[in-house]
């Protein structure tokens, strides 16, 4: 069986994780160089960051046969003053041959560094303009407060920007959440770990219960915050226990995101 962890942060995974996520079945990992970077005090220290992901992860994870794919863009928790470099620095970061999406990308109301959520939009649509034109997944942030109406809104802005909704997945989502998502032609993204109070049990009932064409998994594994980096083949035994095949198990933790970060493996 083969399996893809949708969003980790790199720093956060030892190289025993690495032998463990391997030896479990995970053949490859979307890494955040955005979220990873939600200490960045610079535009400059972001960019350093996604070189770091693109050139030195990529590599050690290889020594564990996982092959390493990165999105990258202005995290909403971590906006620098200077935030405009990254956004003239991204089109040529979305033609390297690793980079699949731009992200984790959003608002959040909560952001330390930037709480005008009207700047928020405006960096946000920018991006998803990004997306559209390189063709390239986005990644959108859904906060934990009135999050129907955070869905309906980035539901609009994708839209304004000519972003095929199946590309557009919007992480953190929960069971209240998911069928709204994925109804709306969107990929809902399931963030396995105590901070998000998904457990792979809880994630392979939500899988069980909605579109499953339209889900994607993942670790979240983050460095700050606990978490388990053998969530997603977690959520594959857990899925086996409903009752669910090989195939449908293959589908969403292997098929989909290869299919919507265009991976071609």
């Amino acid at each position: 069986m083969q399996l893809i962890d949708t969003h980790v942060m790199m720093e956060s995974l030892s190289l025993q994780d690495l032998e463990a996520m391997s030896a479990s079945g995970v053949k490859a990992l979307i890494a955040d160089a955005a979220g990873g970077m939600d200490y960045a005090t610079s535009a400059q220290a972001s960019i350093n960051y996604f070189e770091h992901t693109l050139v030195g992860e990529t590599k050690r994870a290889s020594d564990y046969f996982i092959d390493v794919y990165v999105i990258l863009g202005i995290n909403m928790m971590a906006i620098p003053a200077d935030y405009e470099k990254i956004l003239d620095a991204l089109p040529e970061y979305l033609k390297r041959e690793k980079v699949v999406g731009v992200g984790e990308i959003g608002m959040e109301p909560k952001s330390g560094t930037c709480p005008d959520l009207s700047k928020q939009e405006e960096i946000l649509k920018a991006e998803l303009r990004m997306a559209k034109e390189h063709n390239k997944a986005a990644v959108l942030h859904l906060p934990s407060a009135e999050r129907t109406g955070w869905i309906e809104r980035y539901i609009k802005l994708i839209d304004d920007a000519g972003l095929d909704r199946g590309k557009a997945i919007i992480v953190h989502s929960d069971a209240s959440t998911t069928k709204i998502i994925t109804e709306a032609g969107c990929m809902a993204g399931l963030s396995v770990l105590p901070m998000r109070r998904i457990t792979p049990e809880d994630a392979a009932k939500i899988v069980a219960e909605n579109d499953m064409n339209r889900i994607l998994v993942s670790s979240d594994n983050r460095i700050r915050h606990r978490s388990d980096p053998l969530s997603v083949p977690r959520i594959a035994v857990q899925m086996r226990r409903l009752g669910l095949s090989e195939a449908d198990v293959e589908k969403v933790l292997f098929d989909n995101p290869n299919k919507v970060f265009n991976l071609g493996i």
